[in-house]
């Protein structure tokens, strides 16, 4: 499978923080021809062969350049997503944390901490909608779910986007 490399303070894959949206589109055409990545009418939502989550999520300044790009974890079915060699949708959360940590400190006093991490430095974050550690399975509370929602909720310990944005 092949890699799409996240580069703070420059850009995910083909996609480079900066790039008008005339420049986005031939990215994007490039991954809708290599990976067969169909895309709906709007053209910021992009989707796998009928799937209907997004794989690019962009955000353009107002001299019309990218300043905000977020990618989803179900991008992993068609790319491996990573960072510094480490594989940002398959490694779990406090790993992943621990190791980018000491590239660059997270915003330790960040309002959303356990869900969101940023890397204030990198412009770098990553993001899931719920808190579980691998010691949370252990727990009584965890055991007595069902077992369809434990396994629902073992997506927590991954995260579910990680995005970069242009530092100010």
């Amino acid at each position: 499978m092949d890699k799409l490399i996240i580069e703070p303070m420059k850009g995910i894959g083909k996609i480079l923080l900066g790039m008008t949206k005339t420049e986005v589109d031939e990215c994007l055409q490039y991954y809708t021809e290599k990976y067969e990545i169909t895309y709906a009418k709007n053209p910021l939502c992009y989707h796998t062969k009928g799937a209907i989550q997004s794989f690019f999520q962009l955000e353009y300044d107002f001299d019309g350049k990218v300043n905000f790009i977020q990618i989803p974890s179900a991008i992993k079915n068609v790319l491996n997503c990573v960072f510094h060699n480490l594989d940002v949708f398959n490694t779990k959360t406090e790993e992943l944390v621990e190791k980018i940590d000491k590239i660059s400190n997270y915003d330790r006093n960040h309002r959303e901490l356990g869900w969101t991490y940023y890397y204030p430095e990198l412009g770098l974050s990553f993001w899931r909608p719920n808190i579980l550690k691998e010691s949370d399975m252990q727990e009584d509370w965890f055991k007595e779910l069902e077992p369809s929602i434990q396994e629902d909720e073992k997506r927590n310990l991954y995260f579910e986007c990680v995005s970069i944005q242009c530092i100010k």
